[in-house]
């Protein structure tokens, strides 16, 4: 398997040391510079605070780049560097990740700048793999989608959507390691409201279900209704779902077509399964799926499997209405494992 030189934008947040944590080891991917803000660039990685629990990995101790500096994307290139993934913020993605592109660097970013941009594909592999198509620069989805999209996806193989409500519970984390710090927050008095979420992931739903032709997507048409709140958990974000379709499918059949996702099982980073069902999700207990078993303390510089499947329960049937809730790691599954599983897909479709 090809090994790449990558570049991580990210240095201290919660996703860029997901992305340290789980490039570290990688079979396709070689950790060559890391790069953040003024506040962190000249420092040795070593020196930054570690965000995740289990403690940092023994990661190569380089020193941090400046994303603004004069000379950033040469020193990149001259790197030989060809891969970066993004953990930036928005705004300041749009001027970072366009340069890199532009000197040649394929980017996958997490950020939202260039979602539902033509020429920048967005892809969920078992579920749009046929949106693919050559480009420098990639995104993978907002970390809410995830849990809505894929069981949905499955769905809406064996029947025509008519309309999609569903209401979220966000963990702690989808907002960034400050509020993990937090403990006002952590003890259950946190502001719910998360400005633009439910709009952003109902656009985005609606265009990895759309079709596909030379590069535009046309965006899928049907009925949604969102909303999007913040609890206190630190992790895992949950969805309630209430979809109703064009016939009336029986729980058997819901569940086979569950179980049939297509797969890129050959990718160090794909599930075992999309979907692992249960009769009723645990927060607690079941953050942690490959797909086909939960761990507690999986070992993750090692198993880049467990966190990326959609953990399906619930799941009750009201004629045409199917009703469900679906869970998945925010910022394994919904963020840097994402966006990684999206870069071995792609490099996979190139070689």
């Amino acid at each position: 398997m090809a090994s790449h030189k990558c570049l991580i934008l990210g240095a201290s947040g919660l996703v860029g040391q997901r992305l340290q944590q789980r490039l570290h080891h990688h079979p396709m991917f070689d950790i060559t510079a890391v790069a953040g803000s003024k506040a962190t660039a000249g420092k040795k990685l070593s020196l930054i605070e570690w965000r995740l629990d289990g403690g940092r990995p023994n990661l190569p101790n380089l020193t941090i780049l400046e994303t603004d500096a004069p000379n950033f994307v040469e020193t990149i290139v001259n790197l030989g560097i060809s891969v970066a993934f993004s953990a930036l913020p928005s705004e300041i993605a749009r001027g970072v990740e366009r340069k890199l592109v532009e000197a040649g660097v394929m980017v996958f970013s997490n950020a939202s700048t260039y979602r539902r941009t033509t020429g920048v594909p967005m892809i969920i592999p078992e579920i749009n793999p046929h949106h693919f198509s050559k480009s420098m620069h990639y995104c993978a989805t907002n970390c809410t989608l995830i849990p809505l999209a894929i069981p949905v996806s499955a769905i809406n193989k064996i029947a025509k959507i008519r309309s999609v409500r569903m209401r979220s519970e966000q963990a702690l984390s989808g907002a960034g390691w400050e509020l993990l710090l937090d403990q006002e927050a952590l003890g259950g008095n946190v502001n719910p409201e998360i400005d633009g979420e439910a709009e952003k992931t109902g656009a985005e739903l609606l265009y990895v279900l759309g079709n596909e032709n030379a590069g535009n997507v046309s965006s899928a048409n049907f009925e949604i209704e969102m909303t999007c709140e913040r609890i206190s958990r630190k992790d895992g974000h949950q969805v309630f779902v209430e979809l109703e379709v064009d016939q009336q499918l029986s729980i058997d059949q819901i569940h086979k077509c569950f179980d049939s996702m297509n797969l890129q099982k050959s990718l160090p980073s794909a599930p075992e399964k999309a979907i692992h069902i249960v009769e009723h999700i645990v927060p607690q207990q079941h953050l942690w799926s490959n797909g086909i078993k939960f761990e507690n303390a999986p070992e993750l510089l090692h198993d880049l499997k467990t966190g990326m499947a959609v953990v399906v329960g619930d799941v009750s049937i009201d004629g045409c209405t199917i009703s469900f809730s679906a869970y998945s790691h925010n910022t394994i599954r919904g963020a840097a494992g994402g966006v990684v599983y999206l870069a071995e897909f792609v490099l996979d479709k190139l070689s």
